[in-house]
């Protein structure tokens, strides 16, 4: 069962970041927020499980607990067995008291001392491996539980991330988006609950053994806690602080990795004309080089306990020994309480090791899930409607979308800016017909285009498409609405899953893909220069020039058959005989498809029903091409500059 989105919402005692309406991120990177405590984190990543999985957790968890109480029959059995031997060797005639009561009640006073050695050894062995093998086949079971639910989590939060505003999901770059629904839910669940069900374990062990030890001899059992404890303590201080810095380091250079690799990539023309690659290079040198040092000190820090520890038990066993055979005159006595002793700190000192490893781990891993946790505490907080981001056929849906489109005073700003990009706009496109959003650079054309889409919502006025919200005809007409933007973002692949762009591979029809392509003035191209529909375009379609990748881009938005299509800049990349074909192309749809167009270069929108002027984000003018030359100036020199 994948994490709901009430489960989720649960996981935060969040105060908001931007309450002057700034970015999520306050003009910061998630990498600068301060991670939260352990208590803290683990308690967000246990509201980011539904709750009946926290229910299987918490009974995994009382399973390894209840596991513990086989550690403790295996270490009064191993001072049994050292009792009887010690007596045997001491021939003192009869068995201790205690170890005598215990023969009695079992039942046992009838056999002979080296039966009830063997017996009491085979069954120490036996329970004690036994218990060893649980713990095992219990702790293979919680990983995979958590791998399980880390899988769930991450597909849900994605679901939820891609449901947002452009504008929140443009606050995150992709190598902090990435870690965050990836790397993250795996620190904030496989990595820290695992972590907190061994803490929780392993202190149930000390509990359990020390109460034991306490009965036996609590003196001793007093100072061993003293000793150790002082010793863990000062262990865990000493190192703490240094892994978690380490954490910050490895999570820090994952997310700048993708970065340096990102930004390498997408510049590298530009890097090898500016003979600059070896900046890239150098970068990704020095992170890697961060991360892997902080990786080798953190694998050495988790080794020192052990160190520290085995030393410590050597130490006191000695002072233990001395002490017993200087105080008791028994030497039966002495040796079963130095043998329950010695078999509980072969069991508590590894445990011990266990315990420190998950604090560190827990700590390490509450670091390393900070970008996750504040993804969700933002999440929670967003307010903006969840559309439903699974694909479906187009086949499937009944043909009632009428390309209508009303815009009614509509005004926006985006967040932190000073002015607003959009004031009191209106526009009126009925079916079929064609609109031109004119201007110069940050008028507002595509702030508006956006706004058309439902990729952003207007702060005032309202917008509707068949008669419903942007957002809402989308779910009800999939692939009616059709959209080309001037950058066209490829997905590596061929070029039948671009234009099919999300559908599932046995949906898609070959030549509904062929039609399109023929549209785009790029099908002929694709039969004889290259491989058809299986043409491989490489990574953000690095082997095609940036004219066919535009070409592609329109016959992705043609591919639908839209009804209604926004082409922002589409054909800037074009020359000018393929811009012709394609203007003729969307002549052949006038009359049944609405088309809003975006463009600096005026020949392409001359013969448009309707041009809209924008100027600082208001209509300046309307009307036909000429009607908006005679009342703009600006626009009128443009138009004479080009021979128009």
């Amino acid at each position: 069962m994948a994490a709901t989105p009430n489960a989720l919402a649960g996981s935060s005692n969040y105060e908001p970041s931007n309450p002057d309406g700034l970015s999520p991120h306050g003009g910061k990177s998630v990498q600068d927020f301060k991670a939260p405590g352990n208590i803290t984190a683990i308690r967000k990543a246990l509201a980011l499980l539904p709750r009946n999985q926290r229910r299987r957790l918490v009974l995994a968890t009382l399973a390894q607990v209840l596991l513990n109480l086989l550690d403790l029959l295996g270490i009064l059995l191993i001072g049994l067995v050292a009792s009887v031997a010690a007596w045997q060797v001491a021939s003192s005639g009869q068995l201790p008291e205690g170890v005598s009561d215990v023969v009695t009640r079992l039942g046992l006073e009838g056999q002979s001392v080296t039966r009830l050695s063997i017996g009491a050894a085979v069954l120490a062995v036996t329970v004690l491996v036994s218990k060893t093998i649980l713990q095992g086949l219990l702790t293979r079971f919680m990983y995979r539980f958590l791998a399980q639910q880390q899988a769930q989590v991450s597909a849900e939060l994605a679901q939820r991330f891609l449901s947002q505003p452009l504008m929140f999901v443009q606050k995150w770059t992709t190598s902090e988006a990435t870690y965050a629904l990836g790397m993250g839910v795996g620190a904030a669940t496989v990595a820290l609950l695992g972590a907190s069900i061994t803490t929780v374990a392993e202190v149930s062990l000390f509990v359990i053994v020390l109460v034991t030890l306490f009965i036996v001899d609590p003196w001793v059992t007093l100072a061993s806690i003293v000793i150790f404890g002082l010793v863990v303590l000062l262990t865990y201080r000493l190192l703490s602080h240094r892994t978690a810095r380490n954490a910050k380091t490895m999570t820090d250079g994952s997310i700048d990795t993708l970065s340096a690799v990102s930004e390498a990539l997408q510049t590298y023309r530009e890097a090898i004309v500016l003979h600059r690659r070896g900046y890239y290079a150098d970068r990704y040198s020095r992170i890697v080089g961060s991360v892997a040092r902080a990786s080798a000190s953190n694998t050495f820090i988790m080794e020192v306990p052990k160190f520290i520890l085995e030393a410590t038990l050597y130490l006191a066993v000695l002072m233990l020994g001395l002490t017993q055979f200087l105080i008791n005159n028994s030497v039966v006595a002495a040796a079963g309480t130095i043998a329950i002793f010695l078999a509980a700190g072969t069991r508590v000192v590894p445990s011990i090791l266990r315990l420190q490893g998950a604090t560190i781990t827990a700590r390490n891993a509450a670091v390393a899930s900070q970008p996750t946790f504040y993804l969700v505490d933002e999440l929670n907080h967003q307010s903006a409607h969840v559309t439903n981001t699974q694909s479906i056929p187009f086949a499937s849906v009944v043909e009632t979308f009428a390309p209508d489109l009303i815009v009614d005073d509509i005004s926006y700003t985006y967040s932190g800016a000073q002015s607003p990009a959009l004031r009191g706009v209106s526009l009126v496109a009925k079916q079929g017909t064609s609109v031109a959003l004119v201007g110069s650079t940050g008028a507002g054309k595509s702030t508006l285009a956006d706004i058309i889409l439902g990729v952003l919502d207007p702060d005032e006025g309202s917008v509707s498409l068949s008669g419903v919200a942007p957002r809402q005809a989308i779910e009800m007409w999939p692939g009616f609405i059709g959209y080309v933007p001037q950058a066209v973002a490829l997905v590596p692949g061929n070029v039948r899953q671009n234009v099919a762009l999300g559908l599932p591979a046995d949906t898609v029809d070959d030549q509904a893909v062929w039609e399109a392509l023929e549209r785009a003035r790029i099908a002929d191209f694709l039969r004889s220069a290259r491989e058809g529909l299986d043409t491989s375009i490489g990574e953000r379609g690095i082997r095609i020039s940036g004219g066919q990748r535009q070409r592609l881009g329109i016959a992705r938005a043609l591919f639908s058959k839209p009804k209604l299509l926004v082409l922002d800049e589409a054909t800037s990349a074009l020359d000018a005989e393929t811009e012709l074909a394609i203007v003729r192309t969307l002549d052949d749809l006038e009359g049944e498809v609405t088309t809003i167009t975006i463009a600096h270069r005026l020949a392409t929108v001359r013969r448009a029903d309707q041009l809209l002027y924008l100027e600082n984000g208001i209509v300046r003018s309307r009307g036909t091409f000429e009607e908006v030359r005679s009342s703009v100036p600006d626009f009128d020199r443009q138009a004479s500059l080009l021979g128009l």
